[in-house]
Protein backbone atom coordinates (compact mmCIF):
# COMPACT_ATOMS: atom_id res chain seq x y z
CA UNK A 1 0.00 0.00 0.00
CA UNK A 2 1.16 3.83 -0.43
CA UNK A 3 0.52 6.83 0.90
CA UNK A 4 -0.10 10.87 -0.12
CA UNK A 5 3.29 12.13 -0.19
CA UNK A 6 3.49 14.96 1.91
CA UNK A 7 5.96 17.76 2.89
CA UNK A 8 7.65 18.80 6.02
CA UNK A 9 4.66 21.05 6.87
CA UNK A 10 2.31 18.78 5.84
CA UNK A 11 1.31 20.09 2.56
CA UNK A 12 0.59 17.76 0.00
CA UNK A 13 3.26 17.58 -2.57
CA UNK A 14 3.08 17.89 -6.25
CA UNK A 15 3.60 15.22 -8.52
CA UNK A 16 4.35 14.90 -12.31
CA UNK A 17 0.85 14.54 -13.89
CA UNK A 18 1.49 10.81 -15.30
CA UNK A 19 2.80 9.82 -11.74
CA UNK A 20 -0.58 11.44 -10.20
CA UNK A 21 -2.78 9.67 -12.43
CA UNK A 22 -0.88 6.29 -11.72
CA UNK A 23 -1.50 7.04 -8.26
CA UNK A 24 -5.27 7.82 -8.53
CA UNK A 25 -5.18 4.12 -10.45
CA UNK A 26 -6.08 5.44 -13.73
CA UNK A 27 -3.54 2.64 -15.00
CA UNK A 28 0.50 1.87 -15.48
CA UNK A 29 2.34 5.39 -15.50
CA UNK A 30 3.68 4.61 -18.94
CA UNK A 31 -0.09 4.49 -20.20
CA UNK A 32 -0.72 7.76 -18.02
CA UNK A 33 2.23 8.95 -20.21
CA UNK A 34 0.19 8.20 -23.43
CA UNK A 35 -2.94 9.32 -22.37
CA UNK A 36 -1.41 13.11 -21.90
CA UNK A 37 0.22 12.89 -24.51
CA UNK A 38 -3.04 12.17 -27.04
CA UNK A 39 -4.42 15.23 -25.05
CA UNK A 40 -6.81 13.18 -23.36
CA UNK A 41 -6.04 14.64 -19.40
CA UNK A 42 -7.64 18.19 -18.32
CA UNK A 43 -6.10 20.51 -15.58
CA UNK A 44 -8.21 22.84 -14.17
CA UNK A 45 -10.18 22.69 -17.36
CA UNK A 46 -7.56 22.95 -19.39
CA UNK A 47 -6.40 20.18 -21.71
CA UNK A 48 -2.63 19.64 -21.14
CA UNK A 49 -0.16 17.42 -23.04
CA UNK A 50 3.00 18.46 -21.19
CA UNK A 51 4.33 15.12 -19.21
CA UNK A 52 6.19 17.98 -16.80
CA UNK A 53 3.25 19.01 -15.84
CA UNK A 54 2.59 19.16 -11.73
CA UNK A 55 -0.45 18.70 -9.97
CA UNK A 56 -1.54 17.56 -6.52
CA UNK A 57 -5.41 16.79 -4.99
CA UNK A 58 -5.90 20.54 -4.87
CA UNK A 59 -5.69 20.79 -8.54
CA UNK A 60 -9.07 19.67 -11.04
CA UNK A 61 -7.61 16.90 -13.13
CA UNK A 62 -9.93 15.21 -15.55
CA UNK A 63 -10.01 11.93 -18.06
CA UNK A 64 -13.21 11.28 -19.46
CA UNK A 65 -15.39 13.76 -17.60
CA UNK A 66 -14.41 11.63 -14.59
CA UNK A 67 -12.17 13.79 -12.11
CA UNK A 68 -9.36 12.02 -10.27
CA UNK A 69 -8.24 12.07 -6.98
CA UNK A 70 -4.76 10.87 -5.46
CA UNK A 71 -5.98 7.54 -2.94
CA UNK A 72 -4.26 5.79 -0.43
CA UNK A 73 -3.79 2.57 -2.53
CA UNK A 74 -4.34 -1.08 -1.95
CA UNK A 75 -2.18 -4.09 -3.52
CA UNK A 76 -3.70 -7.61 -3.58
CA UNK A 77 -2.16 -11.23 -4.35
CA UNK A 78 -4.38 -13.52 -5.59
CA UNK A 79 -4.27 -16.79 -6.46
CA UNK A 80 -5.29 -17.27 -9.79
CA UNK A 81 -7.49 -20.32 -11.15
CA UNK A 82 -7.17 -21.81 -14.66
CA UNK A 83 -10.10 -20.06 -16.81
CA UNK A 84 -10.08 -16.72 -15.43
CA UNK A 85 -8.65 -13.93 -17.46
CA UNK A 86 -6.13 -10.97 -16.63
CA UNK A 87 -7.93 -7.87 -17.47
CA UNK A 88 -10.43 -5.47 -15.83
CA UNK A 89 -13.49 -6.59 -17.77
CA UNK A 90 -14.13 -8.42 -21.51
CA UNK A 91 -16.09 -7.94 -24.32
CA UNK A 92 -17.17 -11.43 -24.51
CA UNK A 93 -17.82 -11.84 -21.11
CA UNK A 94 -15.38 -14.14 -20.35
CA UNK A 95 -14.37 -14.25 -16.23
CA UNK A 96 -11.95 -12.04 -15.02
CA UNK A 97 -9.46 -11.92 -12.28
CA UNK A 98 -11.84 -9.27 -10.61
CA UNK A 99 -14.84 -11.30 -10.45
CA UNK A 100 -12.95 -13.64 -7.57
CA UNK A 101 -12.69 -10.08 -5.58
CA UNK A 102 -15.02 -9.25 -3.32
CA UNK A 103 -14.62 -5.75 -3.10
CA UNK A 104 -15.61 -3.77 -6.01
CA UNK A 105 -15.19 0.11 -5.24
CA UNK A 106 -11.20 0.08 -5.13
CA UNK A 107 -10.66 0.26 -9.36
CA UNK A 108 -8.28 -2.23 -9.21
CA UNK A 109 -6.30 -3.56 -12.56
CA UNK A 110 -4.57 -6.61 -12.57
CA UNK A 111 -0.39 -5.93 -12.96
CA UNK A 112 0.99 -7.89 -16.06
CA UNK A 113 -1.01 -10.79 -17.08
CA UNK A 114 -1.59 -14.48 -16.48
CA UNK A 115 -2.70 -16.08 -19.38
CA UNK A 116 -6.60 -18.20 -19.03
CA UNK A 117 -4.80 -21.39 -19.19
CA UNK A 118 -2.14 -20.36 -16.39
CA UNK A 119 -2.34 -20.29 -12.42
CA UNK A 120 -1.02 -18.76 -9.46
CA UNK A 121 0.43 -15.75 -8.01
CA UNK A 122 -1.10 -12.35 -10.07
CA UNK A 123 -1.23 -8.84 -8.18
CA UNK A 124 -4.36 -6.05 -8.21
CA UNK A 125 -3.81 -2.96 -7.27
CA UNK A 126 -5.31 0.59 -8.36
CA UNK A 127 -1.54 2.43 -7.46
CA UNK A 128 -0.15 2.82 -11.33
CA UNK A 129 3.38 4.00 -9.88
CA UNK A 130 3.55 0.22 -8.21
CA UNK A 131 2.24 -1.27 -11.13
CA UNK A 132 4.89 0.84 -13.23
CA UNK A 133 7.82 -0.50 -10.58
CA UNK A 134 6.46 -4.25 -10.85
CA UNK A 135 6.50 -4.07 -14.42
CA UNK A 136 9.22 -1.67 -16.12
CA UNK A 137 12.09 -4.13 -17.50
CA UNK A 138 14.54 -1.51 -15.47
CA UNK A 139 13.43 -2.28 -11.83
CA UNK A 140 14.32 -6.10 -12.76
CA UNK A 141 11.44 -7.49 -10.40
CA UNK A 142 11.91 -11.19 -10.82
CA UNK A 143 9.18 -13.84 -11.92
CA UNK A 144 9.42 -17.36 -10.84
CA UNK A 145 7.43 -20.25 -12.43
CA UNK A 146 6.41 -23.88 -11.47
CA UNK A 147 6.51 -25.71 -15.54
CA UNK A 148 5.28 -28.72 -15.85
CA UNK A 149 6.11 -30.07 -19.68
CA UNK A 150 5.18 -32.92 -21.50
CA UNK A 151 7.80 -35.33 -21.85
CA UNK A 152 11.36 -35.50 -20.66
CA UNK A 153 13.41 -32.85 -21.51
CA UNK A 154 17.34 -33.27 -21.55
CA UNK A 155 20.09 -31.12 -19.91
CA UNK A 156 20.92 -29.91 -24.15
CA UNK A 157 17.32 -28.84 -24.51
CA UNK A 158 17.88 -26.86 -20.99
CA UNK A 159 21.58 -25.87 -21.87
CA UNK A 160 19.67 -24.63 -25.29
CA UNK A 161 16.75 -22.48 -23.28
CA UNK A 162 19.45 -20.75 -21.25
CA UNK A 163 21.68 -19.75 -23.92
CA UNK A 164 18.28 -17.84 -25.15
CA UNK A 165 15.74 -18.58 -28.33
CA UNK A 166 14.65 -15.94 -30.99
CA UNK A 167 11.09 -15.23 -30.08
CA UNK A 168 9.11 -12.94 -32.65
CA UNK A 169 12.37 -11.26 -33.59
CA UNK A 170 13.81 -10.81 -29.79
CA UNK A 171 15.90 -13.05 -27.49
CA UNK A 172 14.54 -14.18 -24.48
CA UNK A 173 16.91 -15.94 -21.98
CA UNK A 174 15.53 -17.04 -18.75
CA UNK A 175 17.25 -16.06 -15.14
CA UNK A 176 17.29 -19.54 -14.81
CA UNK A 177 15.86 -23.02 -15.06
CA UNK A 178 15.77 -25.87 -12.83
CA UNK A 179 14.38 -29.30 -13.00
CA UNK A 180 12.48 -30.09 -10.03
CA UNK A 181 11.10 -33.50 -10.71
CA UNK A 182 11.48 -35.78 -13.63
CA UNK A 183 8.45 -38.41 -14.25
CA UNK A 184 7.86 -40.84 -16.90
CA UNK A 185 5.59 -38.78 -18.86
CA UNK A 186 6.03 -35.24 -18.02
CA UNK A 187 8.70 -33.17 -16.49
CA UNK A 188 8.48 -30.30 -13.60
CA UNK A 189 10.67 -26.62 -14.00
CA UNK A 190 11.31 -24.16 -12.05
CA UNK A 191 12.03 -21.15 -14.47
CA UNK A 192 12.92 -17.34 -13.44
CA UNK A 193 12.49 -14.74 -15.93
CA UNK A 194 12.54 -10.95 -16.03
CA UNK A 195 10.58 -10.08 -18.84
CA UNK A 196 6.67 -9.89 -19.39
CA UNK A 197 6.02 -10.99 -22.96
CA UNK A 198 2.90 -12.49 -23.56
CA UNK A 199 3.25 -16.29 -23.24
CA UNK A 200 6.14 -15.90 -23.55
CA UNK A 201 7.07 -19.80 -22.00
CA UNK A 202 4.69 -21.00 -23.45
CA UNK A 203 6.27 -19.73 -26.85
CA UNK A 204 9.68 -20.55 -25.99
CA UNK A 205 8.96 -24.67 -25.29
CA UNK A 206 6.70 -24.77 -28.37
CA UNK A 207 10.14 -23.11 -30.15
CA UNK A 208 12.02 -26.02 -28.76
CA UNK A 209 8.99 -28.66 -29.31
CA UNK A 210 7.59 -29.52 -25.98
CA UNK A 211 4.35 -28.59 -24.98
CA UNK A 212 3.48 -26.88 -21.68
CA UNK A 213 0.89 -28.71 -19.58
CA UNK A 214 0.70 -27.09 -16.62
CA UNK A 215 2.18 -23.12 -15.74
CA UNK A 216 1.82 -21.75 -12.45
CA UNK A 217 3.76 -18.69 -10.88
CA UNK A 218 4.91 -18.54 -7.52
CA UNK A 219 6.02 -15.59 -6.82
CA UNK A 220 6.89 -11.93 -7.77
CA UNK A 221 9.89 -10.04 -6.76
CA UNK A 222 10.66 -11.27 -3.02
CA UNK A 223 6.62 -12.26 -2.54
CA UNK A 224 5.52 -15.92 -2.64
CA UNK A 225 2.59 -17.25 -3.21
CA UNK A 226 2.90 -19.64 -0.39
CA UNK A 227 -0.02 -21.76 0.84
CA UNK A 228 -2.81 -19.31 -0.77
CA UNK A 229 -5.12 -21.36 -2.07
CA UNK A 230 -6.75 -21.51 -5.31
CA UNK A 231 -8.94 -18.52 -6.15
CA UNK A 232 -8.24 -16.82 -2.79
CA UNK A 233 -6.46 -13.26 -1.77
CA UNK A 234 -4.52 -11.50 0.42
CA UNK A 235 -4.20 -7.64 0.86
CA UNK A 236 -1.28 -6.85 1.62
CA UNK A 237 0.85 -4.91 3.82
CA UNK A 238 3.79 -2.48 3.44
CA UNK A 239 5.95 -4.38 4.25
CA UNK A 240 4.98 -7.31 1.99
Amino acid sequence: MSEIKKDKSGVEKKLRIAKFLAACGLTSRRKCEELVLEGKIKVNKKIISDLSCRVSNSDTVEYNGRILKQKENVVIALNKPPGYISTVKDDFERKTVLDLIKEKDWRLFPVGRLDANSRGLILLTNDGEFAHRVLHPKFQIPKIYEVTIQGKISNNVINKLCRGIRIEEKIFIPSSVKILKHEPNHTVLEIEIMEGRKRILRKAFKELGYIVLDLKRIQIGSYKLGDLKEGSYKILDKKE
